[in-house]
């Protein structure tokens, strides 16, 4: 069941204020070559350019597991889109953490407002 709550609109500043946050954020993403959208599905790899083969150490047990799920063929593109994802995950934590250290926290009773209004989120 999806809830919403009415939220108060930002004031200018506020607009202002985030949006010079995600201007960073998305600057800090070009610089790593990521572009402003998730590079995850069938062809946006291909849109980052060229490959450049790098050698990688990787226990065993974990390159032969991707092996048996993905096949020698597809090894590279799988490992290319697990780097993507904790880069995206990397870009997001840094921008939590600036807007951490510039607003405070997260207050407690947003935060249990939204596991209420999304129980099933991690």
């Amino acid at each position: 069941m999806y809830m919403s709550a009415a939220l108060p609109e930002p004031t200018p500043a506020e607009v202002g204020h985030h949006e010079a946050h995600a201007s960073v954020l998305l600057e800090l993403a070009r610089q790593l070559g990521i572009g402003g959208a998730s590079l995850r599905g069938p062809g946006n790899l291909r849109a980052l350019g060229r490959a450049r083969k790098v050698s990688v150490s990787m226990p065993e047990q974990l390159t032969e597991a991707v092996q048996q799920r993905v096949g020698r063929g597809e090894f590279s593109q799988y490992v290319t889109e697990a780097v993507t994802r904790q880069l995206e995950l990397d870009l997001l934590a840094e921008l939590a953490a600036a807007l951490e250290e510039e607003h405070g926290p997260v207050a407690e009773t947003l935060l249990a407002e939204a596991e209420a209004a999304w129980p099933d989120a991690e």
